[in-house]
């Protein structure tokens, strides 16, 4: 019996079958990818719209109390006690909820607590990163400067209230200022935003999220500052394998903060100078001897070929490029409403 070679339907080629099979495959691969990231965005977007709004409504009805505003004016623990319980309702609980419904359809694993998984690296990586903090203050501080001077735009911020007169006082700023934000901040940034995109790439997964943490403060004063930092802090967190590297990198720039307010406040401008010197030049002495370090001790594991835990991840999908993954995160229509929304804030504070 002669053997004769099966045919195609209709004539199609057998390979041409396969490439069209697989090309079938890559392109749901990559419209899944695109709707898991979109979802991710809705959800965050969804939180950080809810912190604006929460905020402004809080605003609006707290304004029309009788003896509001004078408290507000005259009572530096009442805004204190105020600023910290904000924190936590506008920002925490919608990214509770966030967390919750992300860790429900599998989109998001338990947020990393645990210890480090290098202790040299989680000691080095600290003073690094608080100097990265400093450089992009510095660099913020410079461009708006360059914006003052060229465009004759000047930036402003909102004031948040707190005064330094006293040990309570700075004591209380402390706790609102370095303390709070650092826990809260980092849940909603490096915890849900972050942690909930690595599987599409840590660097990715770090520069969204920097992205967002940049734009909730609504300001161009901190918005470079945050990205920068952003930045910084969210490779700690991956890199060290836990989410106490950032909390305590923020803490201590947040203090950082408070300590230098203060002693604007209560010195003379000769005092305040030297302070700051002093301050610069030890950050930055550390930082760059932690940063020799962690380049040399990076190099050593290479050359000895030891396995890296903390080495970061390009995620789970070559599907997508990197423009497309940072398309499907920022235009999902509940980010696109709170990047609107936080542009408007912005605005308000440019003159």
């Amino acid at each position: 019996m002669n053997y004769q070679q099966p045919f195609s339907p209709y004539g199609q080629n057998n390979q041409y079958n396969f490439n069209n099979n697989y090309n079938g495959e890559y392109y749901l691969l990559k419209n899944r990818h695109k709707a898991n990231i979109s979802t991710v965005s809705k959800a965050c977007g969804a939180a950080v719209t809810a912190f604006i709004v929460l905020g402004t409504i809080l605003g609006l009805v707290l304004s029309q109390v009788d003896g509001f505003e004078e408290l507000y004016r005259n009572n530096e623990y009442f805004v204190s006690a105020l600023t910290a319980l904000m924190s936590l309702f506008t920002l925490g609980l919608p990214f509770l909820i966030a967390y919750k419904s992300l860790k429900k359809r599998n989109y998001v694993n338990d947020l990393p607590l645990g210890r480090p998984y290098d202790n040299k690296e989680f000691a080095l990586l600290i003073p690094i990163t608080v100097m990265i903090c400093i450089l992009g203050s510095i660099a913020t501080g410079m461009f708006s400067t360059f914006c003052e001077a060229v465009f004759g735009i000047e930036f402003s911020q909102p004031d948040d209230g707190s005064t330094y007169s006293t040990f309570q006082t700075v004591a209380i700023s402390f706790f609102v200022t370095a303390v709070i934000p650092a826990f809260v901040e980092e849940f909603a940034i490096r915890g849900v935003v972050m942690q909930s995109l690595r599987k599409y790439g840590d660097g990715f997964a770090i520069i969204m999220s920097s992205f967002v943490f940049a734009l909730m403060h609504g300001n161009m004063i901190q918005i470079p500052f945050a990205f920068i930092a952003g930045i910084g802090i969210g490779y700690a967190v991956i890199k060290t394998g836990t989410m106490w590297t950032g909390i305590i990198i923020h803490f201590i720039n947040n203090a950082i903060a408070v300590i230098s307010m203060a002693v604007s406040q209560n010195c003379s401008d000769e005092i305040t100078n030297m302070f700051s010197m002093i301050l610069y030049t030890v950050v930055f002495a550390v930082g760059i001897i932690c940063f020799a370090l962690y380049a040399n001790d990076r190099k050593q594991k290479a050359l000895g070929g030891a396995f890296s835990k903390s080495t970061l991840s390009r995620g789970c999908t070559s599907a997508l490029t990197s423009g497309e993954k940072a398309i499907s995160f920022i235009f999902s229509a509940p980010m696109v409403i709170a990047e609107v929304l936080l542009i408007v804030e912005t605005s308000l504070y440019i003159n």
